[in-house]
């Protein structure tokens, strides 16, 4: 099975609930991303692992023109109903359907390391944006800088360790990986910075959920079955639930700028 139809398998399981209870979380990651690309009016920009569509709205707010790609059916479709028109595609990261400098940016947000090939994937940004346009990826940064890695490290222990490989969040997180990556890619690495955001549920029943749906507790699930994620999730979330029953983790993001 192809990088791709992994992805594609374990982000579909609930994306409604991805859009609602997950994705949100993390707008000020967007908002920085799209800063960094120098999106705003009449900006032609691709969102590669578009998912629901969040970053291409706040592009479209900016003025933008936007596109986008996925792999997975159900999350292209939520990101339809928010984009209605938009040129929203749905396929693999290391093949993009567009022609040679077709966008102003390219921005890839928590999305190239989940290729089977990061750096063809990369290459493939490049190959679509103008020369002298943006590329801009956006990943986790180290484990330990986010209070979220126990619940993700919680759930990889559920997994095969022969399946470890097969989703791997933090792939190209240690330092200097990604830089690398961009100019492999023949990019010219422009900048870089850090985005704090913290995932806010209103109650445990909310965090286990938002959790469950994201690939990495679709694998678990898979593995495990539902019951064990439940009950491994409320475990390791019982650090981070306040008297209020509020669930909060803070956690840091990394993107980095490069230019064609």
């Amino acid at each position: 099975m192809t990088a791709a139809e992994v992805q594609r398998r374990l982000w579909g399981t609930d994306a409604r609930a991805w859009a609602d209870l997950a994705e949100p979380h993390n707008r000020p990651l967007f908002e920085a991303v799209l800063d960094a690309a120098g999106v705003g009016e009449g900006t032609r920009v691709l969102d590669v692992g578009c998912g629901t569509g969040l970053t291409l709205v706040l592009a479209v707010e900016r003025g933008a023109e936007p596109a986008g790609l996925d792999v997975t059916p159900e999350l292209l479709a939520i990101a339809r109903e928010r984009l209605p028109g938009a040129d929203l595609r749905e396929g693999d990261m290391e093949t993009l359907p567009w022609e040679d400098a077709a966008f102003d940016a390219v921005v890839g947000v928590n999305a190239f390391q989940f290729a089977g090939d990061p750096r063809r994937a990369l290459a493939e940004a490049a190959r679509v944006v103008r020369p002298g346009g943006r590329v801009v990826a956006s990943l986790f940064a180290a484990p330990e800088r986010s209070q979220s890695t126990v619940v993700h490290h919680a759930m990889q222990a559920l997994i095969p360790p022969a399946d470890a490989a097969e989703h791997a969040p933090y792939a190209l997180s240690a330092p200097g990986n990604l830089e690398a990556a961009l100019e492999d890619a023949g990019l010219l690495v422009t900048g870089d910075g850090e985005v704090g955001c913290s995932w806010r549920y209103t109650s445990m029943a909310d965090a286990i959920h938002g959790l469950l749906c994201s690939a990495g507790g679709a694998r678990a699930k898979e593995a495990a079955g539902e019951d064990a994620v439940r009950s491994t999730l409320a475990e390791a979330l019982a650090p981070f639930e306040r008297g209020d029953g509020i669930v909060t983790m803070d956690n840091t993001f990394r993107w980095v700028a490069a230019s064609r």
